[in-house]
């Protein structure tokens, strides 16, 4: 199983846990880098989904001069500021910054974490960040949804299916999972259950970090 994918130009790079890297229009961008590969690229941008220690990471070996750090209000290092409802632009990319909380726990309060839509020439798309399956989610238009299904802090395979299912993306990938301890998933029943309630509409694409 391969770390990467692409659709319809964008390449989606998954490293482990809820660290990815998206490619396309001549930018990379990051996302909550606590995991790194050896000789990764630099980034034209780095986006932090909230504050915990395992996404709102300082990542020197991707960071230059011109790379622009964007995350939410309780990210604890020096960042361009998004809150829930707002947009930025990079180049031609525009990114809107939406609600990533938790609806049933207490570890994501509403309206201090991001989920981010990346509006690519081409594709449209959603990183959910650490949420559960939340009435906004109805409400995102991209095509392709990467989504939690780790349980614990997140949505779980089974939510993140309905999660999926009312979005209707054309491709999904689950990511957060399976990395530290608590947070254990099999992404084959995420995929079986999409399949169940899309009837088979949504390509399930899983990446092996």
């Amino acid at each position: 199983m391969a770390n990467s994918t692409v659709f319809s130009g964008v390449k989606i790079t998954y490293f482990g846990h809820s660290s990815l890297c998206l490619e396309a229009d001549g930018a990379i961008f990051y996302l909550d880098p606590f995991v790194l590969p050896v000789g990764a690229k630099p980034a034209s941008a780095i986006f932090y989904t909230h504050g915990h220690f395992d996404h709102c990471v300082i990542a020197p070996k991707i960071t230059t001069s011109s790379t622009v750090l964007i995350g939410s209000q309780n990210c604890k290092i020096p960042l361009r500021v998004m809150a829930n409802g707002a947009s930025e632009k990079i180049g031609p990319i525009t990114t809107d910054a939406v609600p990533a909380y938790n609806a049933n726990k207490r570890f994501h309060p509403i309206g201090e974490g991001n989920g981010y839509v990346f509006h690519f020439r081409s594709a449209r798309v959603y990183v959910a960040g650490d949420t559960d399956f939340i009435p906004e989610m109805e409400k995102i238009k991209c095509d392709i949804a990467i989504v939690p299904i780790g349980g614990t802090y997140t949505m779980n395979a089974a939510e993140a299916a309905e999660a999926i299912a009312a979005m209707m993306p054309k491709v999904a990938i689950p990511y957060h999972y399976n990395y530290l301890e608590d947070q254990k998933a099999d992404p084959q029943a995420f995929k079986a259950q999409v399949g169940e309630k899309t009837g088979g509409k949504v390509d399930v694409r899983i990446l092996s970090p």
